[in-house]
């Protein structure tokens, strides 16, 4: 941002007054009840005439008739009735406030003095048979200094009670919005209406609270840098302007400036330290009241066309206007001395937003272009064509980035270089305005029909529409009542939902636990039994040798068998021939049954030895065979693991989605209840 000190001068426009130093006594009147024309004519006529009549007007004042003081010069009002220290009449007289009048002169008599300090205090009455003015009560706005970041406390919100939510107007059809706005802090939407502002909740959709505007129809609503304070203006077109100032969290109506607007206001902005209000007209000018007591600070005659928008700086140090003729001037926000002029838009200028770091300004204008302003160097820093027929809203995102609507009814979202980023549905018609929610989560824009939609910055999803013409309080507790039985049934659908996911996910877990512990099992299997092949084949191995070792003693003994019967035999003989031989021949005898006896008996351990081996060799095969088959089913095992777990994690997140929307239809029921029970509430104590 240019340093203030830094901005070259500008002309100074001087307000002169030559006060009398004596008036008669004759031709004042009842000095206790001052009038224009009995006390104060006299000591302007006598010497303010020569600087500040019909044909010689310095700094754009004549005093030489009630209504042309009253209209003031080029610096604003000159007298506030009810308010001389705001009145330039009485503080350049008094020498309050530079420059001091008469210049280069003392200071007039005091009685003079407080005799306009007093016709000011009594509301500047032209004559006898003046009404006395309404004088407006003063009210102090003023920040100590402008917010820059987050203010302190919890966000500014309708205090519940405290605001109506019955519509002042309720229409056939919804106007065309022409204002609409967020809080910078809190979920909060403001929309102009038919002679009314609705406050809506931004993230639930629900009317907060209707604001009156008697005024006529609403050109712009904008909130205060703090949140706290909202700004309506608009009028009647031909015959009037109002500036109002609302309390955000109570309805309350702080002040209202205009008095001297014959046309209605087309845009205004509260500065960010809240002691001005800056407005535009179609009279070609821009006005700049003081919040406290609604007196004209300055009045900048510079444009050549109706005043179509107006944005003061973040920082407060700057005041940005547009007009229909494409001009479009940066001020001194304190002085409303030029600062640039910024040329490029080819056609009438739409809308203006500021940055937040005050060093960028951003321009849409019906040429369709989108125009973003270097405040360091008054020069062009982006430009690109935006929409077709005309570009008709733009405004900066908390984050920097650049939301617009325009005549193809189309709301975008751009970075901060012009490069889009989101393109939204198209609106049913012209899109007018467009906002963007305070966390940057949500893009808000109004159409020609009167439309308001709202749409997820990050995806673009529709999120749903506010009512811009809301029906009577009791039509909308019918549609909320029948809305909760809709709810109702929906949480208990999506309830039975949750409950069914959560059995799936059980049965899908018990399956892959199932699986996993077959794993376990069948490679626990298959590893016994291939540790029991080598076993079987040693049990088998050791009965091959048995075997061997029977049939070995089997020959023995069959050996013996033969040689016992030979020996016999021969013994048998022997004693045939000799009766002396007959005991060697019993006792051969004996040896050969002994032996027979002996090889029965191997050959019954062959035969023991040859089942012993079959029993084996079977142990031996089958062993074999379980080892294999151990072997397939613990390799078959894992393959039924994955699809398990994939139905499993599929089941446990289904859970997931289900429990979000039971959790999202049992709050949509909450909040739907909340919302009746307060209205059904209001609508009892109305009763």
């Amino acid at each position: 941002m240019k340093p203030f000190l830094s901005i070259r001068p500008k002309r100074i426009v001087m307000l002169a007054f030559m006060i009398a130093v004596t008036i008669p006594a004759s031709a004042q009147g009842d000095q206790s009840n001052p009038t224009y024309d009995d006390d104060i004519v006299p000591i302007l006529r006598q010497h303010c005439n020569g600087c500040h009549n019909a044909e010689k007007q310095r700094g754009g004042l004549d005093i030489t008739s009630y209504a042309a003081l009253k209209a003031g010069g080029s610096s604003g009002e000159v007298m506030i009735p009810g308010n001389p220290d705001k009145s330039r009449l009485y503080t350049l007289t008094a020498h309050t406030e530079e420059p001091k009048m008469p210049p280069n002169s003392n200071k007039i008599d005091q009685a003079k003095i407080d005799l306009i300090r007093l016709w000011i205090e009594q509301g500047g009455r032209e004559n006898r048979g003046s009404k006395v003015v309404a004088v407006k009560p003063k009210i102090d706005l003023t920040l100590k200094m402008a917010n820059r970041g987050k203010p302190d406390g919890p966000p500014p919100m309708p205090t519940l009670g405290k605001l109506s939510l019955e519509p002042t107007v309720v229409a056939r059809r919804p106007n065309a919005v022409l204002a609409l706005a967020t809080s910078p802090w809190a979920p909060l939407v403001a929309i102009g209406g038919q002679r009314q502002i609705l406050f809506y909740h931004s993230e639930t959709g629900e009317l907060l609270g209707v604001l009156p505007f008697e005024h006529g129809q609403i050109n712009t609503v904008k909130f205060s840098r703090n949140g706290k304070l909202l700004l309506a203006a608009g009028g009647r077109g031909g015959a009037s302007g109002k500036a109002v100032l609302y309390d955000v969290q109570t309805g309350q109506r702080l002040t209202e400036v205009g008095d001297m607007e014959t046309d209605a206001i087309l845009d205004a902005d509260l500065s960010p330290n809240q002691s001005a209000i800056a407005v535009g007209t179609p009279g070609k000018i821009v006005r700049i009241y003081n919040t406290a007591d609604g007196s004209v600070l300055h009045t900048i005659k510079k444009h050549t066309d109706w005043v179509t928008a107006v944005e003061y700086s973040p920082d407060g140090v700057l005041l940005a206007t547009g007009d229909r003729s494409n001009g479009l001037i940066v001020w001194e926000a304190e002085t409303a001395r030029e600062f640039y002029t910024l040329i490029g838009h080819q056609k009438m200028i739409t809308d203006l937003c500021w940055r937040a770091d005050s060093n960028v300004l951003a321009s849409s204008s019906e040429d369709g272009t989108i125009k973003l302003w270097d405040m360091l160097t008054g020069n062009l820093l982006k430009s690109w064509n935006a929409h077709g027929g005309g570009a008709l809203s733009v405004t900066f995102s908390n984050d920097g980035r650049v939301a617009t609507t325009g005549r193809d009814r189309v709301t975008k979202l751009w970075d901060a270089n012009g490069t889009l980023q989101k393109q939204f549905d198209a609106l049913p018609d012209l899109g007018l305005k467009v906002a963007v929610t305070h966390d940057n989560s949500r893009v808000i824009a109004g159409d020609w029909s009167g439309m308001v939609r709202s749409w997820l910055m990050a995806d673009g999803q529709v999120l749903g529409t506010l009512d811009a013409n809301p029906p009577p309080l009791a039509q909308r507790l019918k549609q909320i009542e029948s809305q909760v039985t809709t709810l109702e049934a929906q949480s208990q659908q999506a309830a039975a939902a949750l409950a069914a996911a959560v059995a799936n996910a059980d049965r899908a877990r018990q399956a892959l636990e199932a699986a996993r512990k077959a794993v376990t099992d069948t490679a626990k299997a298959a590893a016994e039994a291939t540790a029991a092949v080598p076993v079987k084949k040693m049990e088998l191995d050791k009965a091959a040798v048995a075997v061997m070792q029977a049939e070995a003693v089997l020959k023995m003994k069959e050996d013996e068998v033969v040689k016992r019967m030979t020996e016999a035999k021969n013994r048998a003989d022997a004693a045939a021939k000799d009766p002396n031989q007959a005991t060697a021949a019993q006792a051969a005898q004996e040896a050969l049954m002994k032996a027979v006896a002996d090889r029965d008996s191997a050959r019954t351990m062959l035969q023991a030895a040859q089942a012993a081996m079959k029993t084996a060799a079977d142990n031996y095969a089958l062993a074999q065979k379980a080892a294999s088959a151990a072997a397939q089913a613990a390799a078959e095992a894992p393959k039924q693991v994955p699809a398990l777990e994939k139905a499993a994690n599929d089941a446990a997140n289904a859970i997931a989605a289900a429990k979000a929307a039971a959790d999202k239809a049992t709050a949509n029921l909450t909040a739907a209840k909340t919302q009746f029970d307060r209205l059904k509430a209001i609508a009892t104590t109305k009763q």
